[in-house]
């Protein structure tokens, strides 16, 4: 069995994440748009599409999918969804409770991706 933190970090290590506009760090700033709007708002930036159709923040989109796949994690098992659209759905109809959970461990997983990731 592994704790936490151990969880956290193996599934930051070696993660990609795009740059964003103009080259940008965008996985800094993330923790902080995810405590002032919420997880819900931050899964809603991150899906945007431009007028093409495609994903207007890929930096952003790249985050929320670390965090899908770390949500869906055997081990934590908060979502069973992979895609930031799926899991910003699943959250916005589940329970309050869910959601809450959902935010605290992204918060907590973003700390090792901040660090892990390339």
């Amino acid at each position: 069995m592994q704790t936490l933190a151990q969880i956290r970090a193996r599934n930051a290590l070696g993660r990609k994440i795009a740059k964003g506009q103009k080259e940008g760090n965008v996985l800094s700033g993330f923790s902080t748009l995810v405590k002032i709007d919420g997880l819900l708002a931050a899964l809603a930036f991150s899906c945007e599409k431009n007028k093409n159709g495609e994903i207007k923040h890929k930096g952003e989109y790249f985050i929320c999918e670390a965090i899908a796949a770390h949500l869906k994690d055997e081990q934590i098992r908060i979502t069973g969804r992979i895609l930031p659209r799926e899991l910003a759905e699943e959250l916005a109809s589940g329970d309050a409770t869910k959601l809450r959970r959902a935010t605290a461990e992204a918060l907590a997983y973003l700390n090792y991706l901040k660090r892990f990731a390339s």
